[in-house]
């Protein structure tokens, strides 16, 4: 087994924090929209950050324990995952107080698609130069997740239009 190299431990530490913030982000827009429709949406979005931040936690976990990668169903399928508690929302009041300046949800779309666009970008950047096949494969299907979630934000914002 070789080490697990620290730009991998990096890229997965950005991805924990940006996937925390997005959480954070969208159980705020979720509670400040008034479309039942809309809420939703950003309820799901909410639970697949969730699910990532989840995922990304597990990996880290194991490649400073072992140093090996494990499948995200794997990852989806053991108990006790890690929760995203009250003071790691916290981290994040100026994203919070964002959400909360925000006029209309043309606005909180707007951030959305920003946030997720980061994210994709940044797991992007990491699968493009990763130091093995096993971590171009996560960031690989991370990239892909945001890219959906692109998507749909896209398709409310064209629902307002």
């Amino acid at each position: 087994m070789s080490p697990v190299h620290p730009d991998t431990l990096a890229a997965l530490t950005s991805g924990i924090q940006s996937e925390v913030a997005s959480y954070v982000f969208y159980i705020e827009a979720a509670k400040k929209s008034e479309a039942a429709q809309h809420k939703e949406v950003l309820k799901q979005l909410a639970h697949e950050e969730k699910e990532h931040f989840q995922i990304l936690e597990r990996q880290y976990d194991s490649l400073v324990r072992s140093e090996k990668w494990i499948s995200t169903a794997d990852v989806l399928k053991q108990g006790g995952l890690p929760e995203i508690d009250e003071e790691m929302g916290r981290q994040h009041q100026d994203l919070i107080d964002e959400v909360a300046r925000a006029s209309s949800l043309k606005t909180i779309l707007e951030i959305a698609f920003r946030l997720e666009e980061e994210a994709h970008t940044l797991f992007k950047g990491a699968a493009d130069n990763a130091h093995s096949e096993e971590a171009r494969k996560i960031f690989t299907q991370l990239s892909r997740f945001e890219e959906g979630h692109m998507r749909m934000v896209r398709e409310m914002q064209q629902q307002l239009l």
